[in-house]
């Protein structure tokens, strides 16, 4: 008997062992990195912009912001403290009163990606999990944004926030895919910290970014809710806002499994359901529906464009539009 829990107490520290190296591995090797970079060079894709941007370097895209710039835009009245180098002489010799030349500035637009890390995201059933479908996401949006000289910049959403600046040097734009890729620990281990909110994340980036930046949102959206419609409108009036939702394949049809016990990670509870019901399988196909449906109409409303990627899908490159 004392044999037999020596063994079995060997053969748990051995499986602990298994387990705690799979998930001290990142979600992304480098081979699979410099796969989503081929694919991307491959692509070859060109961005589109809707309307004028601005941001912190000059570049190739008009923009919104006047200033002293290249292209002569309009003139306006003298107005004290301007530069009288930039005075409209024959406007002004013609009217007898002073105007001034304005200038629309030629510049380029920042790229923005926010990953999501959260316990949500922890979570996969077939291919992959949530987050690491958005570590990938994540890279073909940089690597897409880089390859058409764009600055990228972005934010980790994680038990902390970790900001990186916008930059387009390749070496800064690795860093934050590994960063993005670097191992997670499973939903089930003890945690000490409260995860910051998405709504919040959303109000520092607005603080933070220049007007006209382009900003990707990649994430389930589990905390988004009418409550952060302002933020969301807030943040899209002032940059061109993309969201990018990771769901999995179980989240939409309820796979059959038997008793299962699901968590409501908005409130703790537990709740045991009979996954081989057929009238389980569609009240929850109905809740289902419901829920996505919902929080695509949140951006929709707002007039922000939505895409939808789940973890079973390999070919994300041609569904990260640019």
């Amino acid at each position: 008997m004392h044999n037999f829990i020596q063994q079995l107490k060997r053969f748990a520290q051995q499986s602990f062992i298994k387990a705690d190296k799979r998930f001290k591995k990142p979600l992304l090797n480098n081979d699979e990195i410099l796969d989503l970079l081929h694919r991307v060079q491959n692509n070859n894709k060109t961005p589109s912009y809707k309307h004028d941007t601005a941001s912190r370097q000059i570049g190739d895209m008009r923009s919104i912001y006047r200033g002293h710039g290249m292209d002569y835009e309009e003139s306006r009245h003298y107005q004290p403290g301007d530069d009288p180098r930039y005075m409209n002489w024959q406007l002004t010799a013609r009217t007898g009163q002073q105007y001034m030349k304005v200038f629309r500035e030629e510049r380029q637009p920042g790229f923005f990606i926010l990953v999501d890390r959260r316990n949500s995201m922890r979570f996969g059933t077939k291919q992959r999990l949530k987050i690491t479908q958005a570590a990938r996401s994540a890279a073909i949006a940089a690597f897409t944004a880089q390859e058409n000289n764009f600055s990228v910049g972005g934010l980790i959403l994680d038990n902390e926030l970790q900001w990186f600046k916008e930059n387009n040097n390749k070496q800064a734009v690795f860093e934050f895919i590994h960063q993005a890729a670097r191992p997670a620990l499973p939903v089930f281990h003890k945690q000490d910290y409260q995860e910051p909110k998405l709504d919040d994340a959303l109000r520092m980036i607005n603080e933070v970014l220049t007007l006209g930046s382009t900003i990707y949102l990649i994430s389930d959206f589990h905390d988004i809710n009418e409550n952060t419609q302002p933020t969301l409108l807030q943040l899209s009036l002032a940059h061109q806002v993309h969201a990018i939702q990771i769901t999995d394949p179980a989240e939409l049809n309820l796979p059959k499994a038997g008793i299962i016990k699901l968590k409501d990670i908005m409130s703790n509870k537990y709740t045991d359901i009979n996954s081989s019901s057929l009238s389980e399988q569609k009240e929850y196909k109905l809740k289902s529906n419901e829920y996505f449906s919902l929080k695509k109409k949140l951006f929709e409303n707002i007039s922000i464009p939505f895409h939808h990627i789940s973890t079973e899908d390999d070919a994300i490159e041609n569904k990260v539009v640019i």
